[in-house]
This record gives C-alpha cells, structure tokens and sequence, in this order.
C-alpha cells in the first residue's frame, strides 16, 4: 500500500508544470553550447597587475600627504614614506619587465612616467609667486625627466601601433612637453592612434584624434583628410588622401633634382 502511495506521489510530481518547465530550461545540450559561447576573461599580466597595485598605492599616499595638513593625525609622515617606498617596488619591477622585453611592462611603465610628468607641470603651473619660483623649476625639471622616460618606454609600443601609446606621445610632442613643440610629429603620432582606435572599432576615441590632427596640422594634411574618410566611411576620400601623398612625394623629389 505505502508503494502505491509513493509511485503515484511520484507520477503527479513528474507530470506536473514546474517539473516539466524546469526539464525544459535547461536541456544539458543547450547548457553545453552556452558554456562553449561564454568568452573567457583574458588574465591579467603581471604588468597589468603592478599597474592596479601602483593605483592603489598611489591614492593612499595621496591621501596621507592630505592627512598631513591635519594637526590630528599621527605620524603622517611616515605613512607618506610607507606608500612612495611600496611605489619604487612597483617601478622598479615594471623597469625589470622592460628590460625582458615585457611590452605591457613598457606600456604601462610608459604610462606612470606620462601622469607624473602631467601631474608635476601643474604643481609647477600654481606657483606664481617670485620668492618660491624656484620651487616651479624644480617640478618642471621633474616633469621633464619624466616625460622623457615615458617617451622611451611608449615608443616601443608605438612601433606596433598601440593606439594608446601613439596618442600619449602626440600629446608629448603636440604641446612641447621634451622640449619645443612638433606639430608634424604630433599629427604623425595622432594619425597612429586615429587609425588603431577606428581598426579595433573606437570611433569616438577615433573622433577625439582627429579634432586633435586639425589643431596641430594644417586643415588639408593628406593624414587628417584619411582619418576623416574613414570616420565618415568615405573611401574616395580615403584614395584622395594617398593621391595627395604620392604627388607631394613627386614635387618633393622634383625638387631636390633641380638643386642639384
């Protein structure tokens, strides 16, 4: 009698609606192809991470360089001191990778040189006053040092047209930051990033690029004319653009056979 009883519990709990529903919802061969079209995260290299760690540390130590303007905290120098000594680890690893050939490494070492130099020129741009300008030669001689080392470091991704990299040394050059500003070397770096951001599909960073060409380049630069064309999808422009280029080659090779 208890069998029966059991068997025909277990008949209804079959046939009902929720069991039925729940054997539909996930048949194991759609569980399967679901689990196949799941992309992987790719993992993070260990200069990506140094990256993030160097992030970290940095906001801490600027809040305790805060914390020392208040007469409440104890001992802030000294935690100061803890987060800019933990930051030289995080460079000095990333300055290791760099000499492995690491190109995140160069990347990203490139990129902490590039901020800092930022941040240093805008210490040295609050202070007016004659009797501290010194102080404002020093923060520009910091930047420099560090706009330098950006430079060598983004260079090497340059090289394989990484279109952050090219953008960060377009801006070193666009506004003088190694020296006297290069307007043609700027453009040349813009048009890098220009043409990386629209090959992997970013267009407005494309975009921003290519406002950045018109202002360091003159309106009708055969480069910004193809960045344009590509924005706009317009490959007769684009052909227009390589036209250009071939003719000015020409003129320019014209010219050096008539002084000679």
């Amino acid at each position: 009698m208890n069998i029966k009883i059991v068997l025909f519990a277990l008949a209804l709990l079959i046939n009902s609606p929720s069991w039925s529903a729940e054997k539909k919802s996930s048949p194991p061969g759609e569980q399967a192809s679901s689990e196949a079209v799941k992309p992987k995260a790719k993992p993070q290299s260990e200069a990506e991470k140094l990256f993030h760690r160097y992030q970290r540390l940095y906001g801490k130590m600027i809040l305790a360089i805060a914390c020392v303007q208040n007469p409440k905290c104890i001992q802030p120098e000294d935690e100061v001191i803890k987060y800019n000594i933990a930051i030289i680890r995080v460079t000095d690893r990333l300055d290791d990778l760099v000499k492995q050939k690491d190109l995140d490494a160069s990347y990203y070492r490139g990129l902490i040189a590039y901020e800092r130099g930022k941040y240093y020129v805008g210490r040295a741009t609050l202070i007016t006053d004659p009797d501290f300008i010194l102080s404002a030669t020093v923060f520009r001689r910091y930047a420099l040092d560090q706009f330098r080392l950006a430079e060598k470091n983004l260079m090497i991704n340059a090289a394989i047209k990484n279109p952050d990299a090219c953008k960060y040394l377009g801006e070193i050059a666009d506004l003088g930051y190694v020296g006297v500003k290069n307007k043609d070397k700027a453009t040349d770096f813009y048009y890098c990033a220009a043409m990386g951001y629209l090959d992997t599909g970013k267009k407005n960073a494309a975009a921003d690029m290519y406002n950045a060409m018109r202002n360091s380049a003159i309106h009708n630069d055969p480069r910004t004319i193809e960045v344009y064309a590509r924005l706009h999808n317009n490959e007769s422009m684009s052909n227009a653009r390589k036209s250009i280029s071939q003719t000015s080659r020409l003129d320019s090779e014209t010219s050096k056979i008539s002084r000679q």
